[in-house]
């Protein structure tokens, strides 16, 4: 019997996950049976065994690889190396996402899931809540050197200003996914000018930003 390459086992179980992930997102976690999966790539029940134990292994595995790794690989792009920079990427790569909306749905699908997954399984929160985190940290580094530049208030807490923004980035996904006749194109103006002080009505003032009183005010 001819020996099989590290690669193609790779690649068969690659197939697999695909597949559970596809029918995960069609039927949800506990709905989805190993039959359901094992058809859905086109092997046997015995096969999709030889490279998964069961059903958990495959949520497990789902859940790894989708914790959210479309963040992780924005704050990673090159050419992000400033506040600025980072919000710009991440209210245009929302827009852009949406020129596939059946792709975007399905990829998007497979984060409600694990997300709904993480309130009720620790392993699944952990992961989720992990990969968060992993995100904010990058999220943080850049905030600060932005405070470091007078970009953004020192008086704001660089945590803080990372999770309202990665908020702000799964929220519209959210949004943009369940109601399609939101204009992104308009939200990315609004949010663009709300991140940078453009949303209110300007104040009198100093060139340190303190409000100065107007006479009769």
């Amino acid at each position: 019997m001819p020996k099989v390459s590290e690669a193609h086992l790779e690649q068969r179980r690659q197939q697999i996950l695909d597949a559970a992930i596809a029918c995960f997102v069609r039927k949800g976690f506990h709905q989805t049976t190993m039959a359901d999966i094992a058809a859905q790539a086109g092997v046997s029940d015995t096969l999709a065994y030889r490279y998964f134990s069961g059903k958990d292994e495959l949520i497990e595995a789902a859940v790894r690889q989708h914790g959210d790794s479309s963040v992780d690989a924005l704050l990673g792009t090159d050419g992000v190396e400033d506040f600025r920079g980072l919000v710009d990427l991440l209210i245009g790569t929302n827009i852009r996402r949406f020129e596939h909306p059946e792709e975007m749905k399905a990829t998007m699908g497979m984060y409600f899931r694990v997300w709904a997954e993480a309130l009720h399984d620790e392993s699944a929160r952990e992961q989720v809540v992990g990969r968060w985190r992993h995100n904010f940290d990058i999220a943080e580094g850049l905030v600060k050197r932005a405070q470091e530049a007078e970009q953004i208030p020192s008086r704001l807490d660089p945590r803080a200003v990372a999770w309202v923004m990665l908020a702000t980035h799964y929220g519209s996904n959210l949004l943009a996914v369940l109601d399609p006749e939101i204009d992104l194109e308009k939200s990315k103006e609004v949010m663009g000018a709300m991140v940078f002080g453009e949303f209110t009505a300007p104040k009198s003032g100093g060139t340190d930003g303190t409000t100065v009183e107007r006479e009769g005010g």
